[in-house]
């Protein structure tokens, strides 16, 4: 054990259960399931972050009743035992202790039939909430529908128990139907279950003793809980503190597990991005955390990357036990990296939330860690040599270049990257000098580390020529050369050049992010793509001075993958402070010499902006694949990734890099992307029950 964190390894009992350090995975959605358990994808998921004297527990999310389980597993059928023993049985033999957080989800009512509309989401009041600007109303449940809510509990508890798990936990947090009910926000009852504290509480204590009852003597009994609504109406932390007391003192509960945030009004704490402070649940937790007395006090405490962190929280008496869920996503081996002293090989979540957001692509795994959710086929122990070692050369130094580089020296290869700019990380190091998004450096750090501890040669500020490349006569070519900002303002809302975008006063991102130009005076950002490039330029023109008018045939100036991302409503108010203004469902018809011509994209109605110094161009960008053109038919492998392939989000690059250079020097193993794309895929990558 390292001598720098004696609190975190040291072991600690949570009701009859011995866990053997102080550090939790946090439940979250899981898409890995089949049917209503765990599949064996959501088992190695969870193994690989416990196994090696990693995490002590694991808290898995379940939704509590057969209709909500979209993102996460339901114990409530029996059926779905054999599933949950094997995945219990799994964490038990990597060295972990396993519970399991059962909600009823508001997001989750489930449908009455395949394909059908949604069935209601029963809550304490009919009440409106509104999530990607979709607005729906709940329904106000009865007493029928409350004692069968319990049964639930009860039904779920008992299965769980005789699946082998350690403990479990009740969310009343995230506006799950505990908390509404705790929530004079959301409970407006005349009933025995509304008006008073007490009358509020009398749900979540009804619960609690129902699943005590079936869970037995063995299981730990918590909860995940809501220490601020943070919301006019709400309770706040004085509330908060009387419900923990009053609970702790029944001894209903064996842990507490303390956070904030509602959903969805306040989705952007519950999963705080790079605009929000680390540890933002510190200040809250420390308020309540002593109502629980002797009870142990859980906490993610709000995006902790680093263990001296959580090493310091408890050593202050924040909380008995810290977790997180994205830093343990983007890194499996965060826990057993620090027992080891070993913190350096470890990646640093970026706090991106592509784990969240990729929701808008129907995609789900990590932006820098493509192996996550994918571990029973990618994991840290899948990196066996390669049937034949092969001179391999990359070429672009971006997350695509540096993963695949990365990936084929684990597999053993001899590997060369060329890259253009002075810089290795691509447009990833361009958006991190991007006010606020200055965190995404961790990434490319830790790639560069890798890099240099693989072995890996590295040419920089050189542009890779046919010749350079074959002079190395490499087996296996990957081009990686990314994606440029267009020139002449292409874009998916109008793919053809913009007149008079070739003017010496239009520039692209790119120009602004190298340090080429300052634009100032009145300037345009011309968005038609809704990322961080756009907004993030606008916010750091705006800082600098310039009067900033973003334009956006959109209706915001993000699209929905910073909405799903939860980083919407923040990146905006950074866009404010920077007196940026904004202008929807308008794009240019052509740049004038100093105003520009517009029209309304949905009545086509004209008008004109005058008295503009300068446009930048943040429109669509063009992959950078002429080499690869060039290069067809000179190397036994060939393979195009991420934006040089065709431009996707930002997690292609490094979920493109492993998965091509896993193939480099592989039996039977496709020579091209084209190979690739027309080949079935392998029956292995999809995933099946976890008891088999």
């Amino acid at each position: 054990m390292h001598p720098k964190y004696p609190n975190v390894f040291k072991p600690i009992k949570v009701g009859p259960v011995q866990l053997p350090n102080r550090y939790y995975f946090s439940p979250h959605g899981l898409p890995l399931t089949i049917g209503c358990g765990p599949s064996n994808d959501l088992v190695a998921y969870c193994t690989e972050r416990v196994q090696d004297r990693g995490c002590g527990l694991v808290i898995l999310s379940c939704t509590v009743h057969d209709r909500g389980r979209t993102y996460q597993p339901s114990p409530y059928s029996t059926h779905s035992i054999g599933a949950f023993r094997a995945l219990a049985d799994a964490v038990h033999s990597a060295g972990g202790r396993i519970f399991a957080q059962l909600w009823y989800n508001w997001n989750a009512p489930g449908h009455w039939a395949p394909l059908a509309p949604a069935a209601p989401t029963l809550s304490p009041s009919a009440s409106q909430y509104s999530y990607g600007g979709m607005s729906n109303g709940t329904h106000s449940v009865t007493r029928e529908e409350i004692r069968m809510m319990h049964e639930c509990h009860r039904r779920s508890a008992t299965n769980l128990r005789d699946a082998g798990f350690d403990g479990i936990e009740i969310h009343a947090s995230h506006s799950g139907i505990m908390e509404q009910f705790l929530s004079p926000y959301f409970n407006r009852r005349d009933d025995e279950y509304g008006g008073s504290l007490e009358n509020r509480m009398r749900l979540l204590v009804e619960t609690l003793q129902t699943t005590r009852t079936a869970a037995g003597k063995d299981m730990a009994i918590g909860m995940r809980f809501n220490c601020d609504e943070l919301v006019e109406g709400g309770y706040g932390t004085a509330d908060a503190y009387d419900v923990l007391q009053k609970l702790c003192a029944h001894g209903l509960l064996d842990f507490a597990d303390l956070d904030i945030a509602m959903e969805p009004l306040q989705l952007q704490y519950g999963m705080p991005t790079v605009f929000v402070e680390e540890h933002v649940y510190k200040r809250y937790v420390e308020k309540v955390r002593g109502a629980a007395g002797d009870v142990p006090v859980l906490s993610v405490l709000g995006r902790v990357t680093r263990m001296a962190d959580a090493e310091a929280a408890i050593a202050a008496g924040v909380c008995d036990m810290v977790g997180s869920a994205r830093e343990l996503i983007a890194e499996p081996r965060f826990v057993k990296h620090a027992y080891d002293g070993t913190e350096k090989l470890g990646r640093t979540c970026i706090a991106c939330n592509w784990c969240l957001g990729g929701m808008a692509d129907g995609a789900f795994g990590c932006s820098i860690n493509p192996a996550s959710y994918r571990e029973r086929i990618w994991g840290v122990n899948t990196f066996a040599a390669a049937a034949r070692r092969r001179r391999v050369v990359v070429i672009g130094g971006g997350p695509a270049g540096l993963e695949a580089a990365r990936v084929a020296a684990l597999k053993g290869h001899e590997v060369t990257i060329f890259e253009a700019r002075d810089q290795l990380g691509g447009n990833l190091e361009l958006w991190a000098r991007l006010p606020g998004r200055e965190f995404y450096r961790h990434a490319i750090d830790w790639w560069r580390r890798e890099i240099v501890r693989l072995g890996v040669t590295v040419h920089k500020s050189k542009v890779a020529a046919t010749n350079d490349v074959l002079q190395l006569a490499p087996h296996a070519v990957i081009v990686a050369t990314g994606a440029l900002f267009s020139k002449t303002g292409r874009t998916g809302i109008a793919d053809r050049d913009i007149p008079g975008a070739d003017r010496p006063h239009v520039f692209c991102v790119e120009d602004i992010l190298l340090g080429k130009v300052q634009p100032s005076g009145r300037v345009v950002v011309l968005d038609g793509e809704g990322t961080h490039a756009s907004i993030g330029v606008a916010e750091l023109l705006g800082r600098g001075g310039a009067h900033v008018t973003m334009i956006s045939a959109n209706f915001a100036p993000y699209s929905n993958r910073i909405l799903f991302a939860f980083e919407s409503e923040l990146a905006v108010k950074r866009m404010l402070e920077a007196d940026v203004a904004f202008r929807s469902a308008t794009w240019v018809r052509r740049i004038g010499e100093n105003d520009l011509e517009l029209f309304d994209v949905n009545s086509g109605r004209e008008s004109k902006m005058d008295r503009v110094d300068a446009v930048v161009l943040a429109t669509g960008r063009i992959s950078v694949d002429g080499i690869a053109r060039e290069l067809e038919g000179k190397a036994e492998q060939l393979f195009t990734i991420g934006d040089a392939l065709a431009v996707r989000p930002f997690a292609t690059a490094a979920f493109e890099g492993q998965k091509f250079a896993r193939l480099i020097g592989e039996l039977n193993a496709p020579r091209s992307v084209a190979e690739a794309y027309f080949m079935s895929d392998d029956p292995n990558v999809y995933p099946a029950p976890a008891d088999g």
